[in-house]
């Protein structure tokens, strides 16, 4: 397998963790909605809507539609929405990477007016390794807050997906 058509076979099990990790967060009870483990949890996984988000504009649009990295007042009800569209735009994407733009370096601004440039590979992997860390986090919120979790394990989506 080529390393594009491993991304792309990573980002397809991303998806399903998405997924998975927004019906974790549905499932805690109305009555812990409230506490604000609930709107951390909800904060991360806009984060992580926001970071895809943002790294697609940089990497294949002009970079000017960025959404605020964290936005601590998220609400649940519009990420479903985002991430449909962001799964989408990423698919897309991954589907027209070719091995010399995966090779090649993109640029984005800092601060202060200063562009930082990063290989389109590191990027893509972090788009994959970024989300286990924060889904983790969300993965305890939602069972301290008596929710029910759900395993994204790769090891299982791989199994179960070959089957």
């Amino acid at each position: 397998m080529s390393p594009l058509d491993h991304y792309r076979q990573m980002y397809e099990y991303e998806k399903e963790c998405d997924q998975k990790m927004l019906a974790m967060i549905e499932s805690v009870p109305n009555v812990h909605r409230g506490d604000a483990r609930f709107q951390q949890a909800v904060t991360l996984a806009g984060h992580l809507a926001a970071c895809r988000e943002n790294w697609l504009d940089y990497m294949d649009r002009d970079g000017l539609q960025q959404a605020p990295w964290w936005d601590s007042a998220c609400d649940l009800a519009t990420l479903p929405s985002r991430y449909a569209a962001l799964q989408a735009g990423w698919t897309d994407y991954l589907a027209r990477l070719d091995d010399d733009r995966l090779a090649s370096d993109f640029q984005f601004p800092i601060d202060g007016g200063v562009f930082y440039r990063l290989k389109t590979e590191i990027q893509v992997v972090q788009l994959i390794g970024h989300a286990s860390y924060h889904r983790g986090q969300i993965a305890l919120l939602v069972d301290q807050l008596g929710g029910e979790t759900v395993d994204t394990d790769y090891a299982d989506w791989a199994v179960s997906a070959s089957a």
